[in-house]
Parts: C-alpha cells; sequence; structure tokens
C-alpha cells in the first residue's frame, strides 16, 4: 500500500514524487485503463496550520485540450479552534467537476438559504445561483475546468438537466468510477500525482466522447472575446441560422447565448479583480467593457448575490489567504 511520510520540518510544503515508471506492470492499481508501476518515494503533505492556501494551476494533457481547459488543485490547514475560512463562488460560465478527498465542505446557497454537506466529488453544470463554501480544516479541492460546451460532449446530455441550483453527485454523472477516481486521488502522493490520476481518468472518457462542431469553436471564440461578441456573428462561425444556434447553444451550455455572454463578462470582471484586489470596480467595469455603472451593479448583483461595496470584504479574505483565480 502507499503511505505518507512525515518530514520533522512542517514549516513549508513540500511536494517531490517520483514519478511513475511508464510501460511497465502496474502492481498496485490494476484497474487504471494504462500500463504503469507506481514506485513512489515520499517527502509530502506535511502542513501546519498555515491558514494559508497553497494552489497550483495545470495546463490540460494535450490529448484532453479539446474537453479540459485547466485544472486547479488547492490545499490548506487551518486552526479548528478558530472560525474557518469561507469563500464565495458567484456564478461562473466554466463547468466544473470539483473533487473534495479530504475534510468535507459546506455549502450555503443565497437564494434558497439552504445549507448542505458536499459530496467528494461534485459536477457544477450550469451554474445559477451564488453559494459560499466553508472549508474543512484539512483543505484538498480539485477543480477539473471543462471547455465551453465539453461536458455536454463528454456526459452526452443536454446541459439544460443540470440546470439547477445544487451541484450533483459526480457518481450519479459518471458512474462508479469517479469513486475510484476520488480515491486514488486522496491516496496521491502530490500535486502532480493527482493530476497524473485525472489525466488516467479522461484519457479513458475520450472513447465516448461525442465529436466537435462548428458550433463548439463558436463557444470557445465567445469565452475568449470576453462575452463582447454578436450572437449573430456566432450563429455564422458555427454554420447556423440564429434560431437553430440559441437551440444548440441551450443544450452543450445550458443557457440562452445572450445570458451566458453576460455571465462570461461579469465573470472577466470578478477574476480581474481578484488577480488585481487594488483596482476599484468603476475602473474594472470599464476595462470589461460595461457601458454603465448601472448595467454593471445589475449584473453583478445577479451573478454574485451582492453589491461591489460589500464584496471587498470577500476579496480581502481571498487576499489572505493568498487566492487568486478560480
Amino acid at each position: 500500500m502507499i503511505g505518507l511520510r512525515m518530514r520533522e520540518d512542517t514549516s513549508v510544503l513540500s511536494v517531490q514524487p517520483t514519478l511513475p515508471t511508464p510501460l511497465q506492470k502496474m502492481r498496485h492499481f490494476p484497474h487504471l485503463p494504462l500500463i504503469y508501476e507506481i514506485n513512489f518515494s515520499f517527502r509530502v503533505f506535511v502542513l501546519p496550520s498555515i491558514d494559508r492556501m497553497f494552489q497550483k494551476f495545470y495546463s490540460p494533457h494535450p490529448a484532453l485540450k479539446g474537453i479540459i481547459n485547466n485544472v486547479m488543485i488547492v490545499q490548506g490547514v487551518f486552526d479548528s479552534q478558530h472560525p474557518l475560512p469561507v469563500l464565495p463562488m458567484p456564478q461562473h460560465p466554466e463547468q466544473r467537476l470539483f473533487f473534495y478527498p479530504y475534510d468535507p465542505v459546506d455549502a450555503h446557497y443565497f437564494l434558497s438559504d439552504k445549507k448542505i454537506k458536499l459530496s467528494s466529488a461534485i459536477v457544477v453544470g450550469p451554474h445559477i445561483e451564488r453559494l459560499n463554501v466553508k472549508l474543512g480544516v484539512n483543505h484538498l479541492v480539485i477543480k477539473v475546468g471543462f471547455q465551453p460546451g465539453a461536458l455536454h460532449r463528454v456526459l452526452g446530455i443536454p446541459m439544460t438537466k443540470l440546470l439547477q441550483t445544487e451541484a450533483f453527485n459526480a457518481d450519479d454523472l459518471f458512474g462508479s468510477e469517479i469513486h475510484l477516481l476520488t480515491e486514488r486521488i486522496r491516496n496521491a502522493d502530490s500535486f502532480d500525482t493527482m493530476k497524473w490520476f485525472i489525466d488516467l481518468f479522461f484519457m479513458e472518457q475520450l472513447r465516448k466522447v461525442r465529436s466537435e462542431l462548428p458550433i463548439d469553436s463558436s463557444l470557445q471564440y465567445l469565452v475568449e472575446q470576453k462575452g463582447a461578441v454578436s450572437i449573430d456573428a456566432l450563429a455564422k462561425q458555427a454554420c447556423l441560422s440564429t434560431r437553430q444556434f440559441e437551440r444548440i447553444f441551450k443544450d452543450r451550455i445550458g443557457f440562452t447565448p445572450k445570458y451566458y455572454a453576460r455571465m462570461v463578462r461579469f465573470a472577466h470582471a470578478w477574476e480581474l479583480k481578484e488577480q488585481n484586489p487594488n483596482l476599484n470596480w468603476t475602473n474594472i467595469a470599464h476595462a470589461t467593457g460595461y457601458f454603465d455603472q448601472m448595467h454593471f451593479i445589475k449584473d453583478f448583483k445577479e451573478f454574485s448575490g451582492t453589491t461591489p461595496g460589500i464584496s471587498e470584504e470577500d476579496f480581502r479574505k481571498l487576499k489572505v489567504l493568498g487566492m487568486s483565480g478560480h
């Protein structure tokens, strides 16, 4: 069995795996779709109560770039004698798969005022309500961010079926294999190894992913343009009439093109603030293409559940925790 060995020095996070050797017989995880032997030497995951977060972003494996946009891994250990961090999650255009393999996290949905404990693996499809996530003492989250429309191609179902407030248990959508992946992540020795297991899982999924269509390029273009593109232009790019485009768009995204474009623009504004907390909201609104403050505040309230002024406290907490980006 793979285990962890503690270091005496607990002041830093050490992640130094011996990478798997390819093309050797796999002994520890015989059910993985590729043939590898895992032979790790550990000096890892010794996190004291640091009250800060370590995060790492990964680009997808080249073979997975058509369905995965990014992978983010975040870990932190917090003092249980103090209030645990609560992170805001406004509506966001990116559809995601989250893993919480260590301590469970609590979610508070704003509109419904509902509080639930999230499963260890969840799918967030069309995101229709802001929630706050209360972290555990030993917190680890892995986020797999899908390309626009790719979750539809992976699961083979219209995204309108995932259009609800609460996240979905990933087991219900991906099957029991997701439980095995969660266990492998939980027992992994490093961030890099966790990412490796995710790559293996989605390599296996590629066999049943639906082929890309011209509309998928249009979805990507809409995101690249931060929502500042006309629906007619996108439909033309996809070789569809506007009505056909809107119907197929909803199957792939779960929202109308106009609503999704607004969400993309707001997400750009929110992320600009995350990356530049000293920028004021007026400058951010202008930088992200809002014509006036009224339209910006309308989107802000709809997608974040709060106002620009009140949200300053959210960004102060993120800065203290050393967090940036989604």
